[in-house]
């Protein structure tokens, strides 16, 4: 009951913002946008796509090294399967949940795979946020003046804290006696031995380099992605804007309150990039056409789920747990 009342609050989330996107555009204006980007920097967006989640495949590799031998190809299948979930059922079991599950049906080993989930996006995180400090460095005269330095502020100092907390022993053991007092199933005792598994890379920083390194390599990928998409839709922005607005855009989808972000990321769009001389049109289409990408590769991994067997093969693996 709880799970379908919050599916349908997101639903009503996305629906309402969109709706407000799309009854203040001239919607004939925007169809001319939509439809007049360069197929090309749509083939680029889609085959830059596919290579982030070849990286990011990869990453997840190196991370699990310290403790299990998955193959490439394997990982590779369970990345696009958990693709496929967030676009297509992000509000009942997210992609996260999905890889994690595979990856404990393959190796039975709860921790090592939570802690490697969050790992990947942890490394994925922190090189964004690296991306966006050394953006506002040059960029900060194209945002003064204006409430965006605060949320960088915000988004940076927010992520160096809870950074703090997890990395520096004194910090979470604080953390943990305040959590300490609240007890609920049990699950102080469970973030204890996910951190005793997490704090194993610390002895690791070849493989947090190579993450990391990793991670840069996709984040970039995605900000040039979207500098294309961009270009073929007639937008002349320089690129310091997208290193600039899309980690703050990334962000804020992230807020788990609409349906895979839709609605609260354009409406992100709209406000950041009219600033940067877009017409509204434009940077709704910018964003859209992105998801819209993003949804039709992700059927690679729904390829890959009924190739592994699909809902029975899951609802199996749960009832011999």
């Amino acid at each position: 009951m709880k799970a379908a009342l919050s599916t349908l609050v997101k639903i009503l989330v996305s629906g309402a913002i969109m709706y407000l996107l799309l009854r203040n555009i001239d919607l004939e204006a925007f169809w001319k946008t939509f439809s007049s980007v360069q197929p090309f920097a749509v083939v680029f967006v889609a085959f830059l796509i596919i290579f982030n989640q070849s990286v990011s495949s990869y990453r997840w590799s190196v991370i699990l090294k310290k403790d299990m031998d998955v193959s490439y190809l394997r990982l590779l299948s369970i990345y696009f399967v958990g693709m496929f979930f967030n676009n297509f059922l992000p509000t009942m079991v997210g992609g996260d949940v999905v890889k994690g599950y595979y990856l404990y049906k393959y190796s039975r080993k709860g921790d090592i795979a939570l802690a490697s989930i969050f790992m990947d996006r942890y490394s994925g995180f922190t090189a964004l946020m690296v991306i966006t400090a050394l953006a506002l460095i040059p960029g900060y005269a194209l945002i003064r003046g204006t409430s965006l330095p605060g949320f960088f502020v915000l988004l940076i100092g927010g992520f160096v804290l809870m950074s703090l907390v997890i990395w520096v022993g004194p910090l979470h053991s604080w953390a943990m006696r305040l959590a300490g007092k609240v007890h609920f199933y049990g699950i102080n005792k469970k973030i204890d031995t996910f951190y005793k598994v997490l704090m194993g890379y610390k002895r690791h920083g070849d493989i947090l380099v190579k993450a990391f390194i990793c991670s840069v390599v996709v984040q970039c990928g995605v900000m040039i992605g979207y500098y294309v998409l961009g270009l073929g839709l007639g937008l002349d922005i320089p690129l310091a804007y997208y290193f600039l607005f899309i980690p703050l855009t990334t962000a804020i989808s992230m807020l788990p309150i609409s349906l895979s972000g839709l609605g609260i990321r354009e409406g992100a769009f709209v406000f950041l990039f009219s600033m940067a001389g877009a017409t509204t049109e434009q940077a709704l289409t910018l964003s859209l056409m992105w998801f819209a990408v993003g949804v039709i590769v992700s059927l690679i991994g729904g390829f890959e789920y009924v190739r592994m067997g699909g809902k029975k093969a899951v609802e199996d693996g749960m009832a011999r747990e």
